[in-house]
């Protein structure tokens, strides 16, 4: 097995297992969830954390969700006239993809990560009555979003549609 191959598997192992890791925060949000509703029409005592934590875990969540969905083959895509092109068609119809899915993803790692390193420098707090540490959620976004854009490219090099 060549390095290169040896990388692609590297990347695609990450890819697989930070998503099956990920999978476990709806677990986790429906607790938070379960434990707000019982707070506040059991107890008659809303809690100030829920709703921000949920939110924050959803979009990791999220994150790690679209890798493991590239990872295995899991987007929806039209389909309807791509079957129909010959060959050579279907592949500029791939690198056009592949094209677009870098510029998009590669200006979105460069804004994220900009964002993340300024949340991390300031130490940006959730706004709110419940004042979490916000960076590590912005610094996680920017590292996730990288790992797309190496699926992406993992996906198109190994010719899976």
């Amino acid at each position: 097995m060549t390095g290169f191959s040896q990388t692609l598997d590297f990347i695609e192992t990450i890819s697989e297992k930070s998503g099956r890791w990920a999978s476990l925060l709806v677990i986790l949000i429906m607790l938070i969830t379960t434990s707000e509703v019982v707070y506040r029409y059991v107890f008659n005592h809303p809690t100030i954390y829920c709703w921000p934590l949920n939110r924050m875990l959803f979009g990791v969540f999220i994150l790690f969700a679209g890798v493991y969905a590239m990872k295995n083959n899991m987007h929806i895509r039209i389909e309807i006239f791509y079957e129909h092109f010959p060959l050579p068609l279907k592949f500029i119809a791939r690198l056009i993809a592949l094209a677009s899915f870098l510029l998009f993803m590669g200006i979105l790692v460069w804004q994220t990560a900009w964002m993340g390193w300024n949340s991390l420098t300031t130490g940006e707090l959730f706004v709110g009555a419940f004042r979490i540490p916000l960076y590590p959620f912005k610094v996680l976004i920017p590292l996730v979003c990288f790992l797309f854009l190496l699926e992406g490219l993992v996906v198109f090099l190994r010719g899976r549609d």
